[in-house]
């Protein structure tokens, strides 16, 4: 990956011999093309098929969540998008073309910073909707009492996420995520981090933490 000066008198985009280009933060981003296997669009082998499904599959399932990555990796928006960052974890350890599901939720991170993350966090089902807890490390590391709470439901199959990027305080120890009557209905992927902002352009984020289907 390689970014081109703006005295560049080319700027390229799109796709161009083993590589494409495209604009980011209003710098020309160059990178290589992923190799694939020999192609063969008639008549493919089983190997490619896993390797097209996968691909396909995988940007299905992040797709719908590109606003949600896209503020989870914000500090590294200018190498790729959050959803490519998102992409390179699923689809190298979280994909499994035998199983059913094929991919796996607990690989999906959908932020990553150096901010602390949560201590032994739980999510369970309340009669107003989802709970989630954690039990309080706000004086430990790089922590804050203050630190805000970002919570994520996925929906896959419904290709539908309720995300919630200020649904608390660290130190509140807990926070409700109230579904209505259709939504109660579903199973949630459900997802948990930390964020505060270092000043008024950037803020510092935890790794997320997946909870389990609830």
């Amino acid at each position: 990956m390689a970014t081109l000066s703006d005295t560049s008198v080319i700027q390229p985009q799109g796709k161009v011999g083993g590589f494409t280009f495209y604009k980011l933060n209003g710098k020309i981003i160059m990178r290589s093309l992923p190799r694939a296997p020999h192609k063969n669009g008639t008549n493919p082998t089983p190997l490619q098929k896993v390797y097209q499904n996968r691909l396909a599959e995988v940007n299905d399932y992040l797709r719908p969540l590109s606003r949600v990555l896209d503020f989870g990796y914000q500090n590294y928006l200018d190498q790729k998008t959050g959803m490519n960052w998102a992409h390179t974890n699923v689809s190298t350890k979280g994909y499994n073309h035998k199983a059913n599901p094929r991919i796996n939720p607990a690989f999906l991170q959908i932020s990553r910073g150096s901010l602390l993350g949560a201590e032994s966090p739980l999510a369970f089902r309340t009669e107003e909707g989802i709970s989630i807890s954690w039990k309080d490390n706000s004086l430990e590391g790089n922590a804050s009492e203050g630190d805000s709470v970002m919570i994520l439901l996925n929906q896959p199959e419904l290709q539908k996420h309720i995300w919630i990027k200020e649904a608390g305080r660290r130190n509140e120890l807990q926070a409700l995520v109230q579904l209505d009557a259709v939504d109660s209905e579903n199973e949630w992927e459900v997802y948990l981090a930390f964020h505060r902002p270092l000043n008024t352009k950037k803020i510092i984020i935890s790794d997320s933490i997946y909870l389990g289907r609830v």
